[in-house]
């Protein structure tokens, strides 16, 4: 393939309004801040261009800005910026520091009691890098559902996915309560695996969000095979959150961006505009993934929903749905931790990972992502990454040990 013909093809993936210029026949620019290659859309998770792409992603996709108003919460910080853990892995006894380094940690918050008792930002990036959620933003997602059920404009989570979105008939997920769709237990078949591009999972992503053939919500009505009865086995569909955004805007006439923005970022007091990846300019949010934010803006986030939606005397979304949406079922014993095969013992809620310790409950996303909140010790850690493919077994569990130390260290003191 010639340079310029490589350079028109890397064009057809980028969004019209990027200001960014492919410079050379490699297929990327490089950012500022950390003179990292940000790849195209189909480069995005592969080296050597996870660093540039994960902090700059709203310019290799078309994004909806999140707007910041009113006033910062400020995030006071403790006396003590130091933490010294201990914690065992593979047969190593390991200190923070090298946790950091081993998994690839490009930025770590710690709040405690509502303080910032750690904070450190690596690789080029600082407080104010825009980092990528991915599938962290699923529990945001869930959270604006939430809104519309506390005003009503939702009647109730057995509510068939039909009922707001007609067209969501034609698939298998129109029968599907609201409630399964939220615990991913629809049954319908989506197999969250993307390395065959040719598979229906692969092509509604390159087809509906890539090379943007139709919009990415039509994709969805492509599956319509059950596997289970709705409601019996949990298996993880990043379409189904994209099946609740759908109904999230149809029913609120928002896009999901702005219906955050006005309900939840600005009123949480936010310290930058954020913003969330469109599947085409114009179009609509990619609801399973895809926030980019500022670690502290993730943290204040995190802050509103340990206080179980409260900020500052304002109850943003209610403490009933909050306490649903990040507590076990008790319908439902095959979702709490421990009960779910291969998932390191983590259970599942409403887009929200139940940890096995503490009550706690984390949003994760691809790549080492964490919002770990542990109400019982008031802690609320945010950590981006960027591990590469090799990482994702092992990291998964040092991660829950390191955050498990930090928790132990702080409560220690």
């Amino acid at each position: 393939m010639t340079c310029s013909r490589q350079a028109r093809r890397a064009q057809w993936w980028l969004p019209r309004t990027i200001v960014f210029l492919l410079v050379s026949c490699s297929g990327w620019v490089a950012n500022a801040e950390t003179d990292a290659p940000i790849g195209t859309p189909l480069q995005v998770l592969t080296e050597p261009y996870l660093l540039g792409s994960w902090t700059h992603l709203h310019q290799v996709y078309p994004a909806s800005m999140i707007a910041r108003g009113g006033p910062v919460r400020e995030l006071p910080y403790t006396e003590r910026q130091s933490l010294n853990i201990d914690y065992r892995i593979d047969n190593q006894s390991l200190d923070l520091e090298a946790y950091l380094e081993r998994n690839r940690v490009t930025s770590l918050l710690v709040i405690h009691d509502g303080a910032i008792a750690f904070e450190r930002y690596r690789m080029g990036t600082d407080d104010n890098t825009l980092f990528t959620s991915w599938s962290m933003a699923k529990s945001v997602t869930s959270t604006l559902l939430g809104l519309l059920l506390d005003d009503g404009t939702i009647a109730s989570l057995e509510d068939k996915a039909k009922t707001y979105v007609p067209e969501l008939a034609r698939s298998g997920y129109g029968d599907v309560s609201l409630r399964d769709l939220l615990q991913m237990t629809s049954g319908v078949k989506f197999i969250e695996d993307y390395t065959d591009q040719n598979s229906r999972e692969g092509r509604a992503w390159i087809d509906g969000v890539v090379e943007r053939r139709l919009p990415y919500n039509e994709t969805i009505l492509w599956f319509d095979e059950r596997l289970h009865e709705p409601g019996t086995h949990f298996y993880y569909a990043s379409i189904e959150p994209q099946v609740i955004g759908w109904i999230v805007q149809r029913a609120s006439g928002k896009s999901l961006a702005r219906l955050f923005s006005e309900r939840i970022w600005q009123a949480l007091g936010a310290e930058h505009d954020a913003n969330w990846l469109l599947d085409r300019p114009g179009g609509m949010e990619i609801a399973s993934c895809c926030i980019n934010a500022t670690t502290r803006d993730y943290g204040r986030f995190g802050l509103m929903i340990l206080s179980r939606g409260d900020v500052a005397g304002e109850q943003l979304v209610s403490q009933a749905w909050v306490d649903l949406a990040t507590r076990p079922d008790p319908e439902r014993p095959f979702l709490h931790p421990g009960a779910i095969p291969g998932d390191r013992g983590l259970g599942y809620q409403h887009y929200w990972w139940l940890w096995p310790k503490d009550e706690a409950f984390v949003a994760q996303g691809y790549g080492g992502q964490r919002l770990y909140i542990n109400p019982k010790t008031r802690t609320v850690i945010v950590q981006t990454a960027v591990w590469n493919q090799s990482m994702q077994g092992k990291g998964h569990e040092e991660t829950r040990v390191a955050l498990e130390a930090i928790v132990d260290a702080l409560v220690a003191k």
